[in-house]
């Protein structure tokens, strides 16, 4: 495969979803000339955008960090010292406190500095070894008395408060005073020893010098005291950064105030991880944005939504017997009923849906449809049969013998006219063949599909009951006008009557593979020729056009569909007790429809689940298993639906409508040249969109599109609309992500 077959086209989800990842990989890796087209990507110019302000936001982020770090171990430093302070000054106040006690009173007049006092300030001084010297000051604070004996101490500040008060002595040295009012106005003041406060080797303030912190003592009267500040300046300092703790026993405070060089040093030293945080960041944020886009336009998700949204239903294509051109039954097969692109062949979906284990949900879903629709015509009819394909891994589901049982009934489809297709794509290992021989022996009829393309051996279908063999429409097409023989379809034929089994023939197209198939005596036979899969009403109208004679089997083949409708919301008249349900649900004293609001949300013209199995208990006498049946039934056939299409008929609080036909008679037909003019000189220009991070080359928008309609073909902007819902039926036009309807607004939308 070269480089430009295995490009990257994002516009088709198929084709994206049909590649390996590796595929994937290189093809976002090759340089852009070797691709032929890439119309999803990456906006360069956003990403870049995006990984600047995401580095700024980093660097940001490592500011506030380093900042928060910083002030924590400065908070930390701070409150250690204010502990280790309070505690050295409550020593000194208990000292303070002894020598308060052992005082001689105040004298009634003047001012006595005795030899008493002298020598018991002299012995307290000499006792405490955090104190240098202690010192009576008279109330005016001016005159004191010493170890010495009458002198001055030096101007004090203030002492406000009945507790001791850090301060310092405005000298030529700094000395530290601890004073303590007394009671009679007098003040105690210690000469504190330069060395009391010095802060011990270990401590949380150790690594302060390392980190570029400057500790600081503050006394009462505001004065900063460097006792602790270690050798060389800091640097300047950062004002913002700088922290203070102050005492609640004494009146003193501790700041700490951190280095201009040690913080840029600390920024310095992060910044390659707060660098690498931002382009890891960036990566993330891309890569997800990246992994969004590739899940809204994958298939699975797509099918997924689809099947949680019923939108599944069954076509019949007729099988006719090759004797007399007479229709026997029908295989039922699945077609996607997209809201949008209209009725989507399994092309589009099955293999996916079989991958993804999807496939079983869809196919119980087309069953309970189809069983219901097709229960009147199989009931007039019972000469008919109708196939369901099942696949290897349903038959390996513990209950679904018991699914099929409750699908398959004597209200919908016995059991005796359905023939149960299993395809040969899986190998039918004896788990396998151990369950569909349980079937067979339950009554269910079972065939082989595309016999001869899968990985079934002959041993296998020797040993299981076996009702049909379909032979592959690969065979039947090599079929030609001038064919003698084909040996490997001439083999499958002798294979089936040694066997004992009736064979159908798959993809029937032409009259000469009709002919060979006749001469060899195949018993049936589906395929174009006869008719192509057909809606379950149009199925009903093709059926009866057949009931009449026919003059040979090829003659029948040309008979256009004619007659009435069998199938449909019509076909509650084969019932009449159902009939006579549902007239009276919709008469007066029915069922309660009206508005009803629900999480804020409006439901027009709507009744509750568990409303509606009230009713048919109080009505028709049954219990509420055999209502919610009634009810179930109601919905297969078309009459109700639930208000959003996610559930079936269920007996709770879930709201369900009257299903209305919408009238297609209304639509404007599309103007001839519009196909042919879309894509010409003339047509709508589509170029880049950006839509956040995304690049969507080559589309256009909505209001684009509708404005491009409206003053070409001078149309109302309501018509525009319709026309560019048939183009997206016809397959013209899609939008980037293929799930949405074209509406006037900036959804983009490419034409295809």
């Amino acid at each position: 495969m070269d480089s430009t077959q295995e490009s990257l086209i994002l516009a088709d989800p198929l084709a994206e979803q049909r590649l390996s990842f590796w595929q994937r990989w290189r093809q976002a890796l090759a340089p852009p000339g070797a691709q032929r087209e890439r119309l999803l990507e990456l906006q360069r110019g956003r990403v870049v955008a995006l990984a600047v302000a995401l580095q700024v936001v980093a660097l940001a982020l490592l500011v506030t960090a380093v900042w928060l770090g910083k002030r924590a171990a400065a908070e930390t430093s701070a409150l250690a010292a204010v502990a280790f302070v309070d505690g050295r000054l409550d020593e000194i106040d208990a000292t303070l406190r002894q020598v308060q006690g052992r005082l001689p009173a105040a004298p009634a007049e003047g001012w006595a500095c005795t030899d008493a006092l002298t020598q018991e300030l002299m012995r307290a001084s000499l006792d405490s070894l955090l104190v240098q010297r202690l010192w009576l000051v008279a109330a005016d604070g001016v005159r004191a008395c010493g170890p010495q004996g009458a002198g001055s101490l030096g101007e004090l500040p203030p002492i406000a408060g009945p507790g001791a008060a850090l301060v310092s002595l405005r000298s030529i040295a700094t000395e530290l005073v601890l004073a303590l009012r007394l009671p009679d106005g007098r003040l105690l003041a210690a000469k504190l020893d330069p060395r009391a406060l010095a802060l011990p080797a270990e401590g949380p303030w150790d690594a302060a010098g390392d980190r570029g912190e400057r500790i600081s003592l503050h006394t009462a009267d505001e004065r900063r005291l460097r006792l602790w500040e270690g050798p060389g300046e800091p640097g300047a300092l950062v004002s913002s950064l700088g922290l203070q703790v102050r005492s609640e026993r004494h009146d003193h405070a501790v700041s700490v105030e951190l280095g201009r060089r040690a913080f840029v040093s600390g920024l310095l030293g992060h910044a390659p991880l707060a660098m690498a945080a931002g382009a890891l960041g960036t990566l993330l944020f891309c890569g997800w944005v990246w992994r969004q886009a590739m899940v809204r336009s994958r298939l699975a998700r797509r099918i997924e939504r689809a099947l949680r949204k019923r939108q599944f239903v069954p076509f019949v294509q007729p099988i006719v017997d090759m004797a007399t051109g007479r229709c026997v039954g029908g295989e039922v097969l699945m077609r996607w009923a997209h809201p949008e692109r209209g009725i989507l062949p399994p092309s589009e979906f099955i293999d996916e849906a079989e991958r993804t284990g999807l496939i079983v949900g869809m196919s119980t879903l087309v069953m309970e449809r189809a069983a219901h629709r097709l229960a009147p015509l199989a009931q007039a009819h019972p000469e008919l049969y109708f196939s369901f394909n099942i696949t290897a891994g349903q038959l390996r589901r513990p209950h679904f013998a018991s699914e099929l049982a409750d699908i398959f009934n004597a209200d919908t489809l016995p059991r005796a006219q359905v023939l149960l297709e299993l395809t040969e794509r899986e190998a039918l290992d004896p788990l396998t063949q151990r369950t569909v021989r349980a079937l067979h022996a339950a009554g269910w009829r079972i065939a082989i599909d595309d016999i001869g393309t899968g990985q079934s051996s002959l041993a296998a279908l020797e040993r299981m009951p076996i009702d049909r063999l379909k032979i592959d429409r690969a065979f039947v097409s090599a079929v030609g006008e001038q064919t003698a023989r084909r040996p490997v379809l001439d083999a499958i034929i002798g294979l089936a009557r040694d066997l004992g089994v009736r064979l159908v023939a798959e993809g029937v197209e032409t009259q000469a593979q009709w002919d060979y198939l006749a001469q060899r005596q195949v018993a049936s036979a589906q395929g174009y020729l006869i008719s192509r899969p057909l809606a379950l009403d149009a199925f009903g109208r093709w059926f009866e056009a057949r009931l009449r004679p026919v003059g040979s089997a090829a003659a029948s083949l040309d008979d256009q569909p004619s007659g009435g409708s069998a199938l449909g919301p019509d076909a509650l008249l084969h019932d009449e007790r159902l009939l006579g349900i549902w007239r009276a649900m919709l008469a007066p004293g029915g069922v309660d429809i009206r508005d009803r609001l629900f999480n804020l949300r409006l439901y027009r013209q709507c009744f509750a689940g568990r409303e509606a199995v009230d009713w048919l208990v109080r009505h028709t006498q049954v219990s509420r298993a055999e209502a919610l049946r009634l009810g179930r039934r109601l919905v297969a056939l078309g009459c109700l639906k639930h208000v959003l299409d996610e559930h079936d008929f269920l007996d709770g609080e879930l709201f369900y409508a009257v299903t209305s036909d919408t009238a297609q008679d209304s639509l404007q037909p599309v103007a001839a040249d519009l196909r042919e003019t879309l894509h010409g000189p003339h047509g709508p220009a589509q170029t880049d969109h950006a839509r956040g991070l995304l690049l969507h080359r080559r589309c256009l928008r909505g209001s684009e599109l509708v404005d491009w309609l409206c003053k070409r073909y001078e149309i109302t902007p309501d018509t525009a609309l319709q026309w560019g819902a048939q183009l997206m039926r016809q397959g013209r036009l899609r939008h980037v992500f293929d799930d949405r309807p074209l509406s006037d607004s900036r959804a983009l939308f490419r034409l295809t």
